[in-house]
């Protein structure tokens, strides 16, 4: 009788004990890096998958009455995909042009303004947006430096609803 040592059974349990420390790292790797909402339509997600092709329509209709436009000179083109950045510093007041487009008067429009950094929400702050005639303007307060985003929901009336975000870096 040969006494052949046969190491497939070591296989085996070493295949599900790599199995289980596979699980566990993914787990561990999950909860160090939370999901991400995106927050562009101010919305939670639910809201707005079940409304998107409203939220569209009303998107498109605010386009036909109005143009937004940064006056911003200082503007930086970075990354693979050249995204438009716009250098700001601290406490600086923005303002925004609104060209009318349609028939309606820019100082109806109701605005509701998210500073934010891309990729997590714990320095998320409202600010208040100020509409004179056709110009809109938004102080900015005290910011680290670094990337953010400026969100705006515009809302002209019901049937008009304009979501806009602008890339900013701060020194």
């Amino acid at each position: 009788m040969s006494k052949e040592k046969t190491f497939w059974p070591y296989g085996i349990l070493l295949s599900i004990l790599a199995i289980i420390i596979a699980c566990i790292a993914t787990i561990i790797f999950a909860n160090n890096y939370p999901v991400y909402e995106d927050d562009f339509y101010m919305d939670k997600y639910q809201s707005v998958d079940y409304n998107f092709n409203e939220i569209q329509q009303k998107q498109e209709n605010f386009d036909k009455l109005f143009k937004v436009l940064f006056q911003n000179d200082k503007i930086t083109i970075a990354g693979k995909r050249k995204i438009k950045f716009y250098e700001v510093s601290s406490n600086e007041l923005l303002t925004f042009k609104i060209e009318k487009l349609g028939n309606l008067n820019p100082d109806v429009i109701k605005a509701s303004v998210l500073l934010t950094r891309p990729h997590q929400n714990t320095q998320d702050q409202m600010l208040e947006a100020k509409i004179e005639k056709d110009i809109l303007s938004v102080s900015l307060p005290e910011l680290e430096s670094g990337r953010w985003q400026l969100k705006f929901k515009l809302t002209a009336n019901d049937e008009a609803i304009g979501f806009y975000s602008f890339e900013l870096r701060t020194q």
